[in-house]
């Protein structure tokens, strides 16, 4: 196949998926990973789509943040095994935080029902699912509640965790670069967000490997404030050994 022709491909599959992997690229045809380097850095001074950490987006996908509810729904067994290995990390008594999200939702599902935590969450989805549970104590900390993502924001929120502490915060993304570090496309929750893990006395990111690369408008920290990232064994193994070498634990969830 000619570069041309690999090249108006590459921009179909990114326009049709809105991302697309380097290592696919290079499987789905036949070329080492220096070639698909090539082709993608030529279309991205092209203006065809944006270079990410193992591969490329489709430009302007990064302003784009879809409901919660939709979201649940996307790459769920993905989530769900992330889920299933991040709640490794609930320790046996104290206080936690669940930050709103799609991961982070399925991690309320499958809580264990006791009695000896403090459970507090910005996302009231998630409080409904966790009173339902019955037996935890449950908080949320108020707020103005966006849409998107059914999370508490502003002063309010802000104001009450500025006087709380959690053993644990579970938190979520939208966007993680190992340069610009974590961000979302809502000031609002940015700070928020950042609150969030200044409150945290262990920060476990729960997040799927097509979150990473990608930048949003407002950065709210850095991969150094996270504990331990948990995600799935899509993430490149390169990106993995460059987040152990900023401090920060990795576990792959494998199902």
């Amino acid at each position: 196949m000619q570069a041309s022709d690999r090249r108006r491909e590459i921009v179909e599959l990114v326009r049709i998926g809105g991302r697309v992997q380097a290592a696919e690229l290079s499987a789905r045809f036949s070329v080492n990973a220096e070639t698909i380097r090539r082709d993608l850095t030529a279309l991205e001074a092209a203006g065809e789509l944006d270079r990410v950490h193992g591969g490329a987006v489709a430009r302007g996908t990064l302003t784009v943040e879809g409901r919660v509810s939709s979201r649940m729904a996307e790459r769920r067994e993905e989530k769900l095994a992330i889920a299933r290995a991040a709640a490794e990390e609930i320790p046996p008594f104290g206080a936690i935080f669940i930050e709103a999200g799609s991961t982070t939702g399925h991690l309320a599902d499958l809580l264990p029902d006791r009695g000896d935590l403090l459970i507090v969450t910005n996302a009231l989805q998630i409080a409904l699912a966790l009173t339902d549970l019955g037996h935890s104590t449950v908080m949320t900390i108020g707020g103005r509640v966006r849409p998107a993502s059914y999370a508490e924001v502003d002063t309010w929120a802000l104001e009450r965790l500025a006087a709380l502490r959690f053993d644990v915060a579970f938190v979520g993304a939208n966007a993680v670069d190992l340069a610009w570090g974590l961000s979302t496309m809502d000031p609002a929750e940015a700070a928020v967000k950042a609150a969030i893990l200044a409150s945290a006395q262990r920060s476990v990111l729960l997040t799927d490997h097509t979150k990473f690369g990608l930048r949003a408008a407002c950065r709210y920290g850095s991969v150094k404030d996270i504990d331990l990232v948990v995600t799935d064994p899509g993430l490149d193994p390169t990106a993995a050994e460059e987040i152990r070498a900023l401090g920060t634990e990795i576990r792959l969830a494998n199902g």
